[in-house]
């Protein structure tokens, strides 16, 4: 015969397992929710960044692009400026390679730095590397 005692720690047991799948589930559906939200930022951070970067290569790229720009940049000069401080924005929510291939484009503006920035900014967002090479991404 079952006896009361079992009856409450089968409850008890029931009621404290229930709690903590509750606990565990609201975590983790926060955990993820907040790496979404960190995902979508970065995105949003490393697409305009990119672009910046095309214009401070290229001033003549500017016209194809839909630029949000908080001040009007003219010249290429303006497009570094620009990244120089997405590169401090950077240091808060970017990966030690995004970081350092940004600034190795800042000091050294060229196709090569923006498709290794590249690279590493699509391996943050993605947790990915990329297998296709240099002469495969450059137009």
């Amino acid at each position: 015969m079952i006896s009361i005692t079992q009856i409450l720690t089968g409850l008890i047991s029931a009621l404290v397992g229930g709690i903590l799948a509750t606990y565990l589930k609201s975590y983790l559906d926060k955990k993820n929710e907040i790496e979404l939200s960190k995902q979508k930022i970065n995105e949003d951070k490393y697409r305009s960044m990119l672009i910046f970067m095309a214009c401070a290569l290229d001033i003549n790229k500017k016209r194809y692009f839909s630029l949000n720009e908080q001040v009007l940049n003219e010249t290429a000069e303006d497009y570094l400026n620009q990244i120089k401080e997405y590169y401090y924005h950077s240091i808060l929510y970017s990966s030690d390679q995004v970081i350092l291939s940004i600034k190795d484009f800042i000091d050294n503006p060229s196709q090569n730095n923006y498709i290794k920035a590249a690279k590493a900014m699509r391996k943050d967002i993605w947790g990915e590397k990329t297998k296709l090479t240099f002469d495969q991404i450059k137009l």
